[in-house]
């Protein structure tokens, strides 16, 4: 029997039953399907107990948005194990690429040596443009992507191993080409984004009207960002 050609392993950070959730997974699904009909999806929980999986066995690990506070001095065993996870990922003789949206950018910086702070604008929610770096240019053959947001916290030191891909660390990548990393979320679309920002306050469902941001239900770039990092990821191009 032939392996399959692209081995996804995505990381649920959040309960896989509460709002959005499930809707999240089959996004994300859909999106690497795209650009890789016959991938192999599987969906690990550590926060339900979950155990992790060999990254040797991956060629992508996506580790999703969530809603534990990363900047709380005590941690659950849950993200604890993430962060060692993410250690031994990246320093490991065969390493998958490894992709980190919101949630899983500031854990994957934290546990690169980085540091996380609060935006001074509260929760940032809406459709943002991203201007790139002219590393972030190149990659993504674009001076910027227009991107979901709703967060609150964000990178405020990439660490030794990051590069930043886009200003204020909107967009990071390792230095070896490893990780790539969003605060943003290209995976979301309007009607997941309604249900996220609804289930957190119902008053910031026409969210946008924050300098800068627009309305959730904006044009945005998510698909053509799955297609770049799904060919990033992909065995037989690696890095272009």
């Amino acid at each position: 029997m032939t392996s399959p050609s692209f081995r996804v392993a995505i990381l649920a950070n959040f309960i896989l039953d509460d709002t959005g959730g499930r809707p999240m997974i089959d996004r994300i699904t859909q999106l690497i399907r795209q650009s890789k009909p016959d991938a192999e999806i599987n969906v690990y929980a550590a926060i339900e107990g979950d155990k992790l999986p060999d990254p040797e066995t991956k060629d992508l690990v996506i580790l999703t948005g969530g809603p534990f506070n990363l900047m709380k001095d005590e941690r659950p065993k849950w993200v604890v194990d993430t962060l060692e996870y993410l250690k031994l990922a990246t320093a490991g003789p065969s390493k998958p690429k490894i992709l980190g949206i919101c949630w899983g950018q500031q854990a994957i910086a934290l546990a690169l040596g980085g540091a996380l702070g609060k935006s001074d604008r509260g929760q940032i929610v809406g459709v943002a443009d991203i201007p790139l770096t002219a590393k972030g240019t190149k990659f993504f053959e674009s001076p910027s992507l227009t991107i979901h947001k709703n967060h609150e916290i964000l990178v405020t030191d990439i660490g030794p191993h990051l590069l930043p891909m886009a200003l204020n660390n909107e967009v990071l990548m390792s230095k070896d080409g490893q990780v790539l990393t969003f605060q943003g979320h290209p995976e979301m679309d309007s009607v997941l984004s309604r249900l996220f920002v609804a289930s957190d306050n119902p008053v910031l469902v026409e969210a946008g009207s924050d300098s800068g941001l627009k309305p959730i239900d904006s044009p945005h770039d998510g698909e053509i960002i799955f297609e770049r990092i799904v060919r990033w990821a992909s065995p037989e191009t690696g890095h272009s």
